[in-house]
């Protein structure tokens, strides 16, 4: 796993839960990241897990979605204790390497930062929309999507395309000022 040099605010990216956490019968999951997987994984991506037992970025067809509560950069997952220069900043008390999540057939409100802002066709970009009640996937990286990741034209389709949430309020500024997505967290196979 890559370690990122690129320092960011602990806002720009993340999983807010509105409603529905933290609570006894809440559920979430935790487990390294795969080690086929090179770049950073931000917290608000979602996940599944695969055949070794690791998270992968995306969502497969059979595989329940997590939606990442930390990052693979945070410092409880991964910390060298230096930075890019060498120079020692802190270590954490028990980075563990593994990252944990909300399980998607929880019951919860979320917002993430983490879904797909807009649409470039013929080098014309436009804001993507998205409104109440449309269902959600995620692409190969763990980005929330209301489009099929193949063909940004059409919906995603229940039973065909393996779904992740239904959007609640939809895309707008959450409490720092960053665009975040809101939807209830609903998980459906995609088709076999």
């Amino acid at each position: 796993m890559a370690v990122s040099t690129t320092l960011q605010l602990m806002t720009e990216h993340g999983l807010d839960v509105k409603k529905g956490w933290f609570d006894m019968a809440s559920l979430d999951f935790s487990a390294s990241l795969d080690s086929s997987v090179t770049d950073d994984v931000p917290r608000g991506r979602v996940v599944y897990v695969n055949s070794a037992g690791n998270f992968v970025p995306g969502i497969s067809n059979t595989g329940v979605a997590i939606f990442l509560l930390n990052g693979s950069s945070d410092a409880d997952v991964s910390n060298p204790g230096t930075t890019a220069a060498g120079n020692f900043m802190h270590q954490a008390v028990a980075p563990t390497g593994k990252l944990s999540g909300l399980v998607a057939t929880g019951g919860y409100e979320i917002a993430s930062t983490e879904f797909i802002t807009s649409d470039t066709v013929g080098g014309v970009t436009t804001t993507r929309a998205y409104a109440p009640g449309e269902l959600l996937t995620a692409d190969t990286t763990g980005l929330l999507t209301n489009k099929k990741v193949a063909d940004i034209n059409t919906a995603v389709a229940q039973y065909t395309d393996p779904v992740v949430g239904v959007v609640s309020s939809g895309a707008g500024a959450n409490h720092n000022g960053i665009q975040s997505l809101s939807f209830w967290s609903v998980y459906l196979p995609g088709a076999a």
